[in-house]
């Protein structure tokens, strides 16, 4: 489903699960009060953690709650658990898992039923489910347990009989929040059957994972060329393990485990979550030698990364389903290190790719800086590494097409990767987009342009794709000297013929990689 637009490209450098399978939007707001808390009886609810997963059961007006749900939901989460604690143990983080309410018996979970007052179509985007279930939590506060949400729509539908909803349902994970459906014999003990009953069960169980795991922090990413062929590993979670889980082998990737160890409801301390967060690479190496792609570098942050992932997305695949990545840890004074054979790489021939680095903090949050490289014949083209950026003491902005609201044009002159300039779109107009820069008092001589794109790594519309540099030195008269193609995302360099003498320089856009109307940058520097 189509995004709305203002929301799509508000960029989150801090990395909630800004990576999330595609989500619909809404307007539907009804402000109902919803149902008390269930009767639970004598049953007693703990938990080894100091956080837990909020689970809610939805049922529309028009629905009623299918069969068993509390036992049928309580299974496949508890299973779920495992599959997490199984992966995060294998890649070295012990036994811990996302945290659940659970009886002593270790069968039940808590979930917390809803009654909605509207027929299902009024809930066919997350908005007007998100809005009844925080009244909700909002009229039992002490049932609150954490920053995250899993979301069961009820549908009486027998999808594992060919029956259909004659609407959508919310299915996804957005930010903290994971929406899922539940149907009549959803059944973690139907995983593996053949037909259709086991097809459905591997998608709606698997899907379920999947959309949880972004809304615990996760990004897409696939298995590298080796753990793909080989049985103990297979397809990633977060890759397409939603049509694997249950049926072939699926994995908790190295990236995956990093993320979840530093999650909220994974702690079985009270500490401070999701704070704010502010990185930069200051210094970045890069280069292909032996078949590797080595990067080296240092940065700095405001709270301590305990992993760093380096996570390779191709451009045919910007929600990065198959993206490859490398995790490691810090090394000595905030610096990384890492090798990446090539032979890792499942797509290589004549492709373009962003280098996201992906640093895990503490704190649960997660930011990122990317840089963009490809492949030339098999062969990685690197030219990434750092070059020596003129200072911009009085640079200024001297004129720009448009902008919208906070994303000024000052934006590309602020040294924050996390800001940028973006025309506007609340009165869109078409290609050609300009910014222009005047580069202080007197001109200055450079050999080339450097530009960082919004740090999102999967909208395409606002990311300029051809595009041309001119210079001038009065402002009116202009000279083109670089005619090109930006990369989709990333740190990019551009080389002028020689080198040139200027007091304005000007970037024109001439579309964008979605064929809209909009133009974006975050950094512009010269060197």
């Amino acid at each position: 489903m189509k995004r709305n637009y203002n929301l799509f490209y508000i960029v989150i450098i801090i990395i909630l699960t800004t990576f999330a399978c595609k989500k619909g939007t809404g307007d539907d707001n009804p402000i109902i009060p919803p149902v008390s808390p269930p009767v639970t009886g004598n049953i007693v609810y703990k938990s080894d953690y100091a956080y837990n997963l909020n689970v809610v059961y939805f049922v529309p007006n028009n629905a009623i709650a299918n069969a068993d749900y509390e036992e049928r939901i309580s299974k496949i989460l508890i299973e779920g658990q495992k599959f997490i604690s199984n992966g995060m143990k294998s890649w070295g983080f012990g036994e811990k898992s996302f945290g659940l309410l659970k009886n002593a018996e270790n069968t039940r979970v808590k979930i917390h039923l809803i009654k909605a007052p509207l027929n299902s179509d009024a809930y066919a985007n997350y908005p007007a489910i998100e809005t009844l279930v925080k009244a909700y939590f909002q009229q039992n506060p002490q049932e609150l347990k954490s920053e995250h949400y899993l979301v069961l729509t009820a549908s009486n539908k027998k999808y594992d009989e060919g029956e259909t909803d004659t609407h959508a349902i919310p299915y996804y994970g957005v930010g903290r929040w994971c929406y899922a459906v539940d149907f009549p014999g959803l059944k973690y003990e139907n995983l593996g059957k053949p037909g259709s009953v086991g097809d459905k069960a591997t998608v709606y169980i698997g899907g379920m994972l999947h959309e949880l795991g972004h809304g615990i922090n996760l990004p897409h990413n696939g298995p590298s060329a080796s753990q793909a062929a080989n049985p103990a590993f297979g397809m990633t979670l977060m890759g397409s393990g939603n049509y694997t889980y249950g049926k072939s082998p699926t994995f908790l990737s190295y990236f995956d485990a990093a993320t979840l160890n530093n999650c909220q409801i994974f702690s079985k301390e009270v500490k401070t979550f999701y704070g704010a967060v502010t990185s930069k690479v200051t210094e970045i190496d890069a280069k292909y030698l032996n078949g590797e792609i080595i990067v080296s570098g240092k940065y700095t942050s405001s709270n301590p990364a305990s992993h760093i992932t380096f996570r390779n997305i191709e451009s045919s695949d910007p929600d990065g389903y198959a993206s490859i990545t490398f995790t490691t840890k810090p090394g000595a004074d905030n610096s990384f290190s890492l090798k990446m054979p090539v032979s890792e790489f499942i797509k290589k021939g004549n492709s373009n790719y962003t280098l996201q680095i992906f640093f895990h903090h503490e704190n649960g949050t997660n930011t990122s800086t990317s840089y963009a490289y490809k492949f030339a014949d098999n062969i990685p083209v690197i030219d990434f590494g750092d070059r020596t950026l003129l200072a911009r003491t009085g640079w200024t902005i001297s004129g720009f097409s448009t902008a919208q609201g906070s994303f000024v044009a000052t934006n590309v002159l602020d040294g924050n990767a996390n800001t940028y300039w973006h025309t506007s779109w609340d009165n869109a107009q078409p290609h050609p987009h300009f910014i222009t820069i005047k580069t202080g008092a007197s001109a200055v001589t450079a050999n080339g342009l450097s530009i960082n794109t919004r740090q999102d790594t999967q909208a395409g519309a606002g990311k300029i794709k051809d595009f041309r540099i001119e210079t001038s030195n009065d402002g009116t008269n202009w000279t083109t000297v670089y005619n090109g193609t930006m990369a989709l995302n990333g740190v990019q360099y551009f080389s002028f013929n020689g080198a040139k003498t200027f007091n304005y320089i000007k970037i024109v856009s001439l579309n964008d990689y979605l064929g809209e109307k909009f133009a974006s940058l975050s950094e512009v520097n010269l060197y």
